[in-house]
């Protein structure tokens, strides 16, 4: 490891020497950049296969740090165990430790982001200085694509959500708070740059038109102020008079003044400014304190261990209050506590937490430099939003490499040992790159079974990532659709059975468990009336997984129709009008 001073990361830059420090590159421009119209998630799942066949060689590096006793190692290494032990103590130990199909939360992921802390303190002197450039140029490519979409408000894969861009990224909140990050970034170097602090300081002016148009409040007002704040801070890196100092800061301010005036001729009700006063919408911070307060009442059952990493919808779910539902669109649920405290207090414990909240005090106090401003600016968002493999990677890594040099407690590793190290990563490289692959030709074919719901082809997209529930869901609906058409026993009978494994491989979710009370009372064996009940004690159970599900007391209002009983209809009505518009047109 080699000092990390601000004149090294301001000096000229050069491709670096060494092909590690150039892969090590290409994988955070990856991160940031990568996207494949043809795929079902074509904004995640080519991130995701990046990010595999990054996780085992940064494994290897976390795996040599621990071994010299480095102290972010450590706490880093030990977080990863426990929340693996976490894995297997939990509810759901194979969601836990490798999550469904288009999500990117469990176990392996924390794993990840673990491996990629270690890939930036595997960065060279050249990759660090370099490293800035590159993240502002990731950035760069989103913010125009995010631009871009606010201009014309394509269709397609880059239509904006609710009104909001979202660049590249798979949420509209990833990009937001990458873009915090690149604030601070920017407000750093440009007070630190003698030679280009200027054309730097220029940069706040799109950066902050997009994280404007992104609608993230947090994001938005976090941003400006890191940014101003780093120009301080940068600027005291070399020798000034005071005259300076504000110049600097003036000229940072007047960028993001410009950047701001310049995205409201783009915005909309959605905007991060046209939203700063709104507490309590949907999305809003009302929510996010009502499911913070569920996971904190959950974490009450599972103190030690939690409920496993990703497992956070699992634990709350049961908790969801007739305000949050009414907030939210319906039957809509939180994956992520969309506070990083909370999400690891509630899926690995007490013990998770002090273990991650070491690494953390650990890395601010040997961290230094520009890049800590970035990953700061990013991480300060995840207490409000969620994770991600399109932030965590990048933040993780940007904070290894702006770690500053530590003696070794132990003896240098020997030559053999090296190569030896080298050879297990490039084998678990690989090996990633065989998983990833196989996830990419796994979502071809959802993309190709989708279109028309072609049973044959989500079965073999199945069959890639066995026990997998959302992709059993899928298969389960398209057979479901191939009952209505056929209207044959078996087409009916797999129809049911396909309901019933999707909800033995995830008993815990009140989607499959509607899915499969729509099926049965469909398809089910036995007369109409048999049929119903047993629709209704689906139905039933969904709700007790989620109790103010509109979906499931719509479900079993019309049930209660079917069974001509008034005082249930009544009910499930008047519980409906609770969370959802009852007036008439």
């Amino acid at each position: 490891m080699v000092p990390r001073s601000p004149e090294a990361l301001t000096a000229p830059l050069a491709l670096p020497e060494s092909w590690a420090d150039r892969l090590i590159l290409a994988y955070v421009a990856g991160i940031l950049v990568l996207w494949s119209p043809g795929l079902n998630l074509g904004l995640l799942t080519p991130r995701l296969a990046l990010f595999l066949i990054g996780l085992g060689p940064g494994l290897v590096v976390l795996g040599s740090l621990v071994r010299r006793r480095d102290v972010g190692a450590s706490w880093l290494g030990a977080f990863v165990v426990w929340a693996l032990v976490a894995t297997v103590l939990s509810p759901s130990p194979r969601l836990a430790l490798l999550g469904t199909y288009g999500s990117d939360v469990g176990w392996i992921y924390l794993a990840g982001y673990a491996s990629a802390w270690a890939l930036g303190r595997r960065l060279g002197a050249d990759g660090t200085r370099l490293l800035p450039a590159v993240l502002l140029g990731g950035l760069g490519v989103n913010v125009l694509f995010a631009i871009l979409q606010a201009v014309f408000e394509p269709t397609g894969a880059l239509e904006m959500v609710d009104g909001r861009v979202f660049g590249l990224m798979s949420n509209t909140l990833f990009l937001a708070g990458s873009l915090a990050g690149a604030l601070a970034l920017i407000g750093y170097l440009a007070g630190a740059s003698a030679r280009r602090g200027l054309a730097i300081t220029g940069l706040a002016v799109p950066f902050t038109a997009a994280i404007n148009l992104t609608g993230s409040r947090a994001a938005l007002a976090g941003g400006v102020v890191l940014a101003l704040v780093a120009a301080v801070v940068g600027r005291r890196t070399r020798p000034a008079e005071v005259s300076d100092l504000v110049r600097t800061v003036l000229l940072v301010a007047a960028a993001v003044a410009v950047g701001f005036c310049a995205s409201i001729p783009l915005q909309n009700d959605a905007s991060g400014a046209s939203r700063i006063g709104d507490v309590s919408s949907s999305s809003g911070y009302g929510s996010r304190l009502t499911m913070w307060e569920a996971g904190l009442a959950a974490t009450g059952e599972r103190p030690i261990a939690g409920w496993g990493p990703g497992r956070f919808r699992e634990a709350t779910s049961t908790r969801v209050t007739q305000e949050f539902a009414a907030a939210e669109t319906p039957d809509r649920l939180f994956y992520d506590a969309h506070n990083v405290a909370v999400e690891q207090l509630v899926t690995t414990g007490v013990i998770g937490l002090v273990l991650f909240g070491g690494f953390v005090v650990a890395v601010f106090r040997r961290a230094r430099g520009p890049l800590v401003w970035f990953a700061g600016g990013v991480a300060l968002t995840w207490l409000l939003n969620p994770t991600s493999v399109c932030t965590a990677p990048v933040v993780l890594l940007a904070l290894g490499a702006a770690w500053t040099q530590q003696p070794a407690r132990t003896a240098a590793p020997s030559a053999r040992r090296v190569a030896a190290a080298r050879g297990v990563g490039a084998g678990l490289a690989l090996a990633g790159a065989v998983v990833g692959g196989t996830l990419i030709w796994t979502d071809v074919l959802i993309e190709r079974g989708s279109v028309d719901a072609d049973v044959a082809v989500l079965e073999d997209a199945a069959r890639l990532r066995p026990g997998d529930p959302v992709l059993q869901g899928l298969v389960a609906d398209a057979l479901f659709k191939r009952a209505l058409d056929s209207r044959t026993d078996a087409a009916r009978r797999a129809a049911v059975a396909a309901a019933d494994e999707t909800v033995r491989l995830e008993p815990s979710r009140s989607t499959w468990w509607l899915r499969r009370g729509t099926a049965r009372g469909a398809f089910g064996p036995g007369t109409q009336d048999e049929r119903v009940q047993a629709a209704r004690a689906d139905y039933e159970r969904a709700l007790e997984l989620n109790p103010w599900s509109l979906s499931a007391l719509v479900a079993l209002r019309d049930v209660a129709m079917y069974e001509e009983d008034r005082a249930a209809f009544d009910r499930w009505s008047e519980r409906i009008c609770r969370i959802s518009d009852c007036s008439p047109p």
